[in-house]
C-alpha cells in the first residue's frame, strides 16, 4: 500500500502516488484562507501559480475568508504527463451520469474510502466495494481504491465539509497523478441551480496543472441525469445514493434515497434492485426538506408521478415553503403542526413593521 502524508492527513492507495507535496496545496490553502494566515505554497508550476489568487479570491468571498498573501517558488520543471483519465466515483447518480456520458473516455474509476463513508465502517464499505468493481467489470474500467483521513481529520474551515471537499478531491487527482493526466468530478448541481461550493464549475478546472486537467462535469438537472440511467440497467442495480451508513446498501428511506426512488418512479421504474422496496406516499409526505434538497424535489414536479404521489411531493414541499413541519397523518402530530404555523403566524404579526 502506498501512502502520503502530511503532518496528522494522509491518503493511500495500492496504485503509485506522486512523490511532491503538491497533493496537499489546496488543503494548505484553504486552511489559511479560512484561518487568516499566509499561505506558503512551496513549489508551483506556472499554470497553477497564474490561478491560485483567483482561486484564493473565490473562496475568500464564498466562506467567508481572508485574502491572505501567498507565497509560492515558480517552478519551471515540469513533470512528464501520465496517460489515463480517471472519474470520481461514489455510484450515484451523478458520477454514473459521467461514466455513461464518457464511457468510451475514462478508463479509472476511482472509489475512496474515508468521505462519505468512515474509515471505521468497513462492512459498508464493503458494499460499496463489491458494487464498484462490478461497475468497473462491466464497463471495462480499472477501479482505484482510495483510503483517506481528509475528512474526519479535517482542518477547522468555516462551513466544515461542504466547503473543504472539493479540495479534498483536487488533492486526491494530485496524489493520484501518476495514474492519469485528466480527471472528472461529477457535478452534484445543475448549472442553473450552482451554489457557492467548494466543488463548482468556475473553481474545479482552475485546479489544472500542465500535466493534469481537472473537469467539473455534468451540469444537467438531477431529473434529466436519471433520464438517462433509467436506459442503463446495468446502472440501476448497482446505484448508491445513501448516505445513512446504516449496514445497508441504500437505506430507502433518508431524503437521498425517497427522491431518487420518486424520480425513477417517474420514468416508470416502479422496482430497482438497489432500493428495498420502502417508497409509499406517507414516507413522501414525511420528509423535512432543506435548502440544498428543495430544489432537486421541485425537479419531479412537471415529470408525471402517479397522482398519489405527486400529491404527496406538493405536500411535502408545500410544508418546506410555508416554514411547517411535514404532514405525518398522526393526529397529534397534526395538531402540533397547526400550533407551529398558529405561532408562526402570531410571531409575524407582533414582529415591528419596517419603517424605513
Amino acid at each position: 500500500m502506498n501512502r502520503v502524508t502530511d503532518g496528522e492527513i494522509w491518503i493511500e492507495s495500492d496504485v503509485p502516488l506522486a512523490a511532491t507535496s503538491l497533493w496537499s496545496l489546496p488543503l494548505r490553502l484553504l486552511k489559511a484562507i479560512a484561518q487568516g494566515e499566509p499561505a506558503n505554497l512551496g513549489a508551483v508550476t506556472p499554470l497553477l501559480a497564474s490561478n491560485l489568487e483567483t482561486i484564493r479570491d473565490i473562496f475568500a468571498a464564498w466562506i467567508p475568508g481572508h485574502r491572505v498573501p501567498l507565497s509560492i517558488d515558480l517552478s519551471s520543471e515540469i513533470p512528464t504527463a501520465a496517460k489515463g483519465v480517471s472519474l470520481f466515483f461514489s455510484g450515484g447518480v451523478d458520477s454514473f451520469y459521467s461514466l455513461i456520458e464518457h464511457r468510451d473516455e475514462v478508463e479509472n474509476l476511482v472509489l475512496i474510502h474515508g468521505f462519505d463513508i468512515p474509515l471505521a465502517d468497513t462492512k459498508t464499505f464493503a458494499l460499496a466495494e463489491e458494487q464498484a468493481r462490478e461497475v468497473a467489470r462491466l464497463f471495462g474500467k480499472r477501479l482505484i481504491l482510495v483510503r483517506t483521513n481528509l475528512n474526519w481529520e479535517q482542518p477547522s474551515v468555516p462551513g466544515g465539509w461542504r466547503w473543504y471537499f472539493g479540495a479534498a478531491l483536487v488533492a486526491i487527482a494530485y496524489a493520484l497523478a501518476p495514474n492519469h493526466s485528466k480527471i472528472f468530478i461529477a457535478s452534484g448541481h445543475a448549472y442553473r441551480d450552482l451554489p457557492p461550493c467548494t466543488t463548482h464549475a468556475l473553481l474545479d478546472p482552475l485546479w489544472s496543472t500542465e500535466t493534469l486537467q481537472i473537469v467539473h462535469d455534468g451540469g444537467e438537472t438531477r431529473i434529466n441525469k436519471l433520464r438517462v440511467l433509467v436506459r442503463h440497467p446495468e446502472a440501476l442495480a448497482r446505484l448508491r445514493v445513501c448516505w445513512e451508513n446504516q449496514g445497508n446498501y441504500n437505506c430507502g428511506v433518508c431524503e437521498k434515497c425517497i427522491r431518487t426512488m420518486l424520480g425513477l418512479r417517474a420514468f416508470g421504474v416502479e422496482r430497482c434492485a438497489a432500493f428495498p422496496d420502502t417508497l409509499t406516499p406517507e414516507l413522501v409526505r414525511a420528509q423535512q426538506l432543506n435548502p440544498g434538497a428543495a430544489p432537486v424535489w421541485r425537479e419531479l414536479l412537471p415529470v408525471g408521478l402517479p397522482p398519489v404521489y405527486q400529491a404527496a411531493l406538493q405536500s411535502a414541499i408545500h410544508s418546506y415553503d410555508a416554514g411547517l413541519p411535514p404532514r405525518t397523518g398522526k393526529p397529534k402530530r397534526e395538531i402540533k403542526r397547526w400550533l407551529y404555523a398558529g405561532r408562526n403566524a402570531g410571531r409575524a404579526l407582533m414582529s415591528p413593521l419596517d419603517r424605513s
